[in-house]
C-alpha cells in the first residue's frame, strides 16, 4: 500500500509540474551529455597517449637514394653511416633513455610500404634499395624524446629524426582544450540543472501543503513525507540521464565511428559506441545523486517537518 502510494505521488507530483519537470529533463540531459562526452575525450587522450609510449617513440630514418636532405648528400646510408647509428642506439650515452631498438631494414621497409599503399601503380616500380633502413626506438621516459632526437638530427647518413608524441602533440592539445571546455559548460549547465530541481521541489511543495498538514495530523514519519519529492527530482534527472547517453551514443556512433574513425584510422581513434556502456550508468548515478542533493537541500529550506 505504501508503495503503491509512493509511486501515485511521484507521478503526480510530476504531472502538476509538467513544464518544469520537462526543463530539468532538458537541462539535465545536455549538462550531462557534455560530462559524457568530457568523459570520453579524457579516456581518448590516456589511450592515445598509452597507444604512443607503447609504440616506437622516436623514428630514425636513414638515407635512401632518394632523400634530399643535406645530411643526405652523399646519396643512400653507407654500411659504417648504419652501424654507427646502432652503435650509438646501443652506447652509454643513450642508455638512460632507451628502453627497446627494433631495426628494420629495406627489405621490412619494402612490405610495410606496400601494405600502405596497395593497389596504387607506383608501388610496383619500387624496390628494397629504395626504401630507408630506419630504427624505431622505444623510450624508458616519453618526455625525455627530445634528446633522442637532437642526438641524431642532422647526422650524416640520416634523413629524418621523429618523433611521434611531437607529432600528435596537435591532436592531445585539442584534445585536452574540447575537455576543458566541455567540462566547464557541464558545470554551468548542472548548475542550472540543480537550480530547476530545487524550484520544482519548491512549486512541489507549495501545491500540497494542505496534503502534507494532513500526513502531519495523521503521524506520517519525516522520511513517508519527503520521500515523495525527493524522488520527484531523482526521476526527472535520470530521464535526464537517459537522454544524455542515448546523445552520447548517437554522437559515438555517427560522428566518432561513422566519419573520424575512415577519416583518422583506429590507431588515433581509440573510443566506440561500446564506451557509452560505462559512461552511461555513471552520468545515470551523477544525475540522480545531484537531484537528490538539491532536493534535500530545498526540502530543508521550504519544508519543514
Amino acid at each position: 500500500m505504501r508503495l503503491r502510494y509512493l509511486l501515485s505521488e511521484i507521478f503526480r507530483g510530476l504531472g502538476r509540474n509538467i513544464t518544469m519537470v520537462i526543463s530539468v529533463v532538458i537541462v539535465t540531459a545536455v549538462s550531462l551529455t557534455f560530462v559524457g562526452a568530457g568523459a570520453v575525450m579524457q579516456k581518448e587522450i590516456n589511450d592515445l597517449k598509452q597507444t604512443l609510449v607503447e609504440e616506437s617513440q622516436v623514428s630514425i630514418f636513414l638515407c635512401s637514394p632518394h632523400a634530399t636532405a643535406a645530411s643526405c648528400a652523399g646519396g643512400a646510408a653507407t654500411e659504417a653511416q648504419i652501424e654507427e647509428v646502432r652503435e650509438a642506439l646501443e652506447g652509454p650515452d643513450l642508455e638512460p633513455y632507451v628502453a627497446s631498438v627494433h631495426e628494420r631494414d629495406q627489405a621490412e621497409a619494402l612490405r610495410i610500404y606496400q601494405q600502405q599503399f596497395a593497389g596504387e601503380s607506383f608501388v610496383a616500380d619500387l624496390t628494397a634499395e629504395d626504401m630507408p633502413v630506419s630504427f624505431h626506438v622505444t623510450l624508458k621516459d616519453a618526455d625525455r624524446s627530445a634528446a633522442v632526437v637532437q642526438f641524431f638530427q642532422g647526422r650524416d647518413g640520416v634523413d629524418e629524426v621523429t618523433d611521434l608524441l611531437s607529432v600528435y602533440a596537435p591532436v592531445i592539445q585539442a584534445l585536452n582544450q574540447s575537455t576543458a571546455l566541455a567540462v566547464g559548460l557541464a558545470v554551468l549547465m548542472l548548475v542550472a540543472a540543480v537550480l530547476l530541481v530545487s524550484t520544482t521541489i519548491r512549486m512541489s511543495v507549495s501545491n500540497r501543503r494542505r496534503e502534507i498538514a494532513i500526513m502531519r495530523l495523521v503521524g506520517a514519519s519525516n522520511v513517508f513525507i519527503r520521500l515523495p519529492f525527493l524522488l520527484e527530482g531523482a526521476v526527472a534527472a535520470v530521464i535526464g540521464a537517459l537522454v544524455a547517453s542515448g546523445l552520447l551514443w548517437v554522437a559515438m556512433k555517427y560522428l566518432v565511428e561513422g566519419w573520424m574513425l575512415p577519416l583518422f584510422g583506429p590507431e588515433v581513434v581509440q573510443v566506440s559506441t561500446a564506451d557509452v556502456l560505462w559512461v552511461g550508468p555513471v552520468l545515470v548515478v551523477l544525475g540522480a545523486v545531484l537531484a537528490i542533493v538539491a532536493s534535500i537541500v530545498s526540502l530543508n529550506r521550504y519544508l519543514k517537518v
